[in-house]
């Protein structure tokens, strides 16, 4: 699996002469959100860590390919041996994430290249079959290699990796679908069998204005950021928010980041298609799982206190909104 990478930590450390144990819990203690990757001739293992947590793990040899609690376990006595090799590389948790997620998918079409397969035509076909995993591009050369993943049919995340530049979102799909048309390329896609796509719930009349709505849950999301990035690193807010979303996926599935429906960013909400029925109480529930997520990472048992400071006023800015979509159970724990 080609495995994204913001920076490298370490590189080719051999396992005759590192400690693998000491080496995984110095980077879990240090917050590392990436991979922890190990290398033998066919065969290649990975831990998947966010902010330091182990959310998965991967073994790969051959077509074989263990996932999950096994492979983690499998991992940690290989890496006893001599002569492998080590790599540790950082990569935006949200992202580390969403690989973590299709790690059960299976090769639906193998080597495809360039001159008999057009990348585009590719990802079309793939979005009227409604896959859900991925697709790996590798470029000639020195080109670079990248990730586009798909949920439903949705291309929902790309990474894309060179020697020159690592880029994700949609410049990374715009950079891999030109550098495809400049040099060529091969094309792998997996598929994770059995999933179907979540039944959403009913949404609001699409006459019904929800520009309002969003506004006001924007406010409430940039204010519960700004104190989260005082007290904390840049970002703090936004991860610990998706790893709500994700984990309440399930319960609503319509703000789960693998969706792409719903997104938070640059103090913006975004919301593809009309708002479901349960759009602000889901989005209110899973605010107060976030607020007490921080207060826990943060060791800050001020920090309701201190979003509620942040954001008071804003029952009066837009009372009319909280009135008309009957708002107050939602948000009682965020503005006075």
């Amino acid at each position: 699996m080609i495995l994204p990478k913001e920076r490298s930590v370490y590189a080719n450390l051999n396992t005759s002469f590192t400690s693998f144990s000491e080496l995984l819990a110095d980077q879990q203690e240090r917050g590392l959100s990436g991979f922890v990757r190990l290398t033998f001739p066919g065969y290649q293992g990975v831990l998947f860590l966010v902010s330091g947590r182990l959310i998965n793990a991967l073994e790969e040899w051959g077509d074989e390919r263990v996932v999950g609690n096994p492979a983690a376990a499998a991992i940690a006595e290989k890496a006893a041996g001599k002569n492998g090799s080590l790599d540790v590389d950082a990569a935006p948790g949200e992202v580390v994430e969403l690989v973590a997620r299709v790690l059960d998918a299976r090769p639906l079409y193998k080597d495809l290249t360039s001159a008999f397969t057009s990348l585009e035509r590719l990802f079309t076909k793939l979005q009227q079959d409604a896959l859900t995993g991925y697709v790996e591009i590798i470029l000639p050369g020195e080109g670079g290699t990248a990730m586009v993943l798909f949920q439903n049919g949705e291309p929902i995340e790309s990474v894309f990796s060179s020697a020159t530049e690592s880029l994700t979102g949609f410049e990374a799909r715009s950079a891999v679908v030109q550098s495809v048309a400049a040099l060529g390329g091969t094309f792998n896609v997996y598929r994770v069998p059995g999933v179907d796509g979540p039944a959403l719930p009913a949404p609001v009349a699409p006459t019904a204005d929800s520009s309002p709505l969003l506004a006001f849950w924007t406010e409430v999301c940039a204010g519960i950021e700004t104190v989260a990035d005082s007290l904390g690193s840049a970002g703090k807010f936004r991860m610990a928010l998706r790893e709500v979303l994700v984990s309440r996926a399930n319960t609503y599935p319509f703000l789960d980041p693998f969706a792409a429906e719903f997104e938070y960013k640059d103090k913006t909400i975004i919301f593809e298609g009309p708002l479901p029925a349960e759009f602000s109480k889901a989005l209110g529930a899973c605010l107060g799982d976030t607020v007490a997520k921080l207060a826990f990472q943060l060791k800050r048992a001020d920090f309701e206190d201190r979003v509620r400071n942040q954001l008071a006023g804003t029952s009066e800015k837009h009372a009319a909104v909280i009135e008309r979509w009957n708002l107050a159970e939602d948000v009682r724990e965020f503005v006075a």
